[in-house]
């Protein structure tokens, strides 16, 4: 049995890895159409865990932890399986027209487990009852392994100008940035947790241009194809605190997040192409060249939370993140572009927030969950001289619950999956200032598999 969850896992995290980093520079995830990740390496994607709804520097228990903040691992006691996935429907608007579009695909895959504990335990003797007591703190590593999209990119537009004659240009991009990550949490006792995690980060951006002339009787066609292949490394750093206070739990989490080594290789072919009839001839080669290696960077971000629970009722999370882009690099096909600082703020009320069975519950309660994020991106444009700057604000909202699975092993411990459903409504940018509105459904659907791994039953 053991042998057959290993043998499963290494084929679900194989499958992933071939499918993502494969859709990504293909764009057969078809996770993006979007005017905006045509700048820089894409849309930044929010690839935390489903479960966490906008929670991601204070979500832990015995199942969970967040990507973000990798000291969320210190509270696991179980091996933990999570894979989402994503359907997404949305409406792109500007001025004078609309494109809609639908996609999806995998969001993640993450295996977390225990590493090693070691508990501390210290007997109390009441002298005047004549009784004692035994407490014990818990001092743990616990790692995990996971693999996600960073960015995606995914955008169709065309340009028709009717100077010095009628012609048009045609853009299409696709790719994406991914990473494959592990993190350790380091639980310090009964109330901290410190975490370290580190990612390598591969993938490719690709921009087609296709210049045409529609009105020519034998159609003259320039192709433009630049691509970058991207390779770096990602880190971050986290802290934990848990305490009680009489019915209520109180928990703070932070987190910063950086990059080194980042490298990109840029190869760009162009070439003359004639159409006539159905038939596409290649006329020249005008241009094929690959560049050495350039460095890049990417945001500095750090962030923090705070969630109020009561007994094990609900709980209310708040949580912020902040990204450096203003200082940031110019990146590969951005001809100069600037960016400003992202902020993220998010809010999460969970109804039954634990997802571990309690002793005196007969089955663990479906978790209930709701909230919202406000962002203001990276993206700023110019506009007028009344409105110098607009930055593009992004606004989602989400609701979602957990269906629980129990499992009952042979020493009658009894674990609990869940199956995760959320859904997502996003409202970002304007149709003012010749920009464009996006609106999007999407709808999340994760497993979080738990499990005891490792374990064998003993015979005498």
């Amino acid at each position: 049995m053991r042998n057959t969850k290993l043998y499963i896992v290494f084929l679900a995290v194989l499958s992933f890895f071939d499918s993502n980093s494969h859709a990504q520079t293909t764009g057969g995830q078809n996770i993006t159409l979007s005017p905006y990740s045509n700048f820089g390496i894409g849309e930044w994607l929010d690839y935390d865990f489903v479960q966490n709804g906008a929670n991601l520097h204070t979500r832990s228990g015995a199942y969970s932890y967040s990507l973000v903040n990798p000291a969320t691992l210190g509270n696991l006691y179980y091996t933990t399986f999570n894979i989402g996935m994503s359907v997404k429907s949305s409406q792109i608007s500007t001025s004078n027209a609309s494109q809609t579009f639908q996609g999806g695909g995998l969001s993640y895959v993450g295996l977390a487990f225990k590493s090693w504990d070691y508990y501390v335990r210290k007997v109390h003797y009441d002298s005047l009852s004549k009784s004692k007591s035994i407490t014990s703190s818990r001092f743990a590593v616990n790692s995990s392994f996971s693999l996600h999209p960073i960015s995606s990119i995914g955008y169709q537009y065309t340009i028709e100008n009717k100077i010095p004659f009628l012609n048009r240009t045609t853009h299409n991009g696709f790719g994406g940035l991914n990473a494959i990550e592990m993190s350790h949490g380091l639980k310090l006792g009964s109330h901290a947790s410190i975490g370290y995690s580190a990612s390598y980060l591969f993938g490719d951006i690709n921009d087609q241009s296709v210049f045409s002339i529609p009105d020519s009787t034998n159609l003259h066609i320039l192709e433009d194809l630049k691509s970058v292949s991207m390779h770096g490394v990602e880190q971050k750093m986290g802290v934990f605190f848990y305490v009680k206070k009489d019915s209520t739990y109180h928990t703070f989490g932070a987190s910063t997040q950086f990059y080194s080594n980042l490298n990109g290789q840029e190869s760009r072919l162009t070439r003359t192409m004639e159409l006539a009839g159905s038939n596409v001839f290649i006329v020249d080669t005008v241009l094929n060249l690959n560049t050495p290696k350039t460095a890049f960077s990417l945001p500095k971000s750090f962030g923090f939370g705070y969630t109020f629970q009561y007994r094990q009722s609900w709980s209310i999370a708040l949580d912020y993140r902040q990204q450096d882009w203003k200082n940031n690099s110019t990146m590969f096909f951005d001809a100069g572009r600037s960016y400003t600082t992202r902020k993220d703020y998010g809010f999460t009320f969970t109804l039954h927030p634990n997802d571990i069975k309690l002793p005196k519950q007969k089955k663990i309660k479906s978790p209930i969950r709701f909230g919202a994020v406000l962002s203001q991106t990276q993206f700023e444009f110019a506009t007028s001289n009344n409105v110098p700057v607009y930055q593009l604000d992004q606004q989602r909202a989400f609701i979602g619950f957990g269906l629980p699975i129990k499992t009952r092993y042979y020493d009658n411990t009894i674990l609990t999956s869940l199956i995760q459903i959320q859904l997502d409504y996003t409202q970002r940018g304007t149709t003012k200032f010749g920009l464009a509105e996006e609106q999007f459904f999407m709808l999340k659907l994760g497993f979080q598999l738990g499990d005891i791994w490792f374990q064998r039953r003993k015979f005498n």
